[in-house]
C-alpha cells in the first residue's frame, strides 16, 4: 500500500464507527421489502399520444404521393411544356389584349 500514510488517513483510522439505531434499520429493511414505484405516465396522456399517432398514421397513408396538376379544358397531356421566355410572352400577350 502506500509507504508514506498520511496524517489525515491516520485520523480518520483512529475515529470509532457509530451503530445505526435499531428503528432506523427497521424502516430501511421495511422500505427494501417493498416492491419499488414505478412512474408511469397517467392514462389521459397516453391515450392522447396514442390517438395523435394514429391520426397522424391514417393522414400519411390516405394522402396521395404527389398532387397531380390541374388540366385546363383544352389542353392534353401530351403538349410540350413551355419554356420561360414563352410562358412570359403569352402572358404579356393576354394583358395587353384585356
Amino acid at each position: 500500500m502506500n509507504p508514506n500514510p498520511d496524517p489525515f488517513e491516520n485520523a480518520l483510522s483512529a475515529l470509532q464507527r457509530r451503530t445505526l439505531p435499531a428503528e432506523w434499520r427497521d424502516a430501511m429493511l421495511q422500505a427494501a421489502a417493498q416492491p419499488p414505484r414505478v412512474a408511469r405516465a397517467p392514462r389521459w396522456l397516453v391515450a392522447g399520444w396514442s390517438l395523435a399517432w394514429a391520426a397522424i398514421l391514417v393522414m400519411y397513408f390516405t394522402t396521395p404521393a404527389e398532387p397531380s396538376p390541374p388540366q385546363a379544358a383544352g389542353m392534353s397531356e401530351a403538349a410540350p411544356p413551355m419554356l420561360w421566355q414563352q410562358r412570359a410572352a403569352a402572358i404579356e400577350a393576354l394583358l395587353a389584349a384585356n
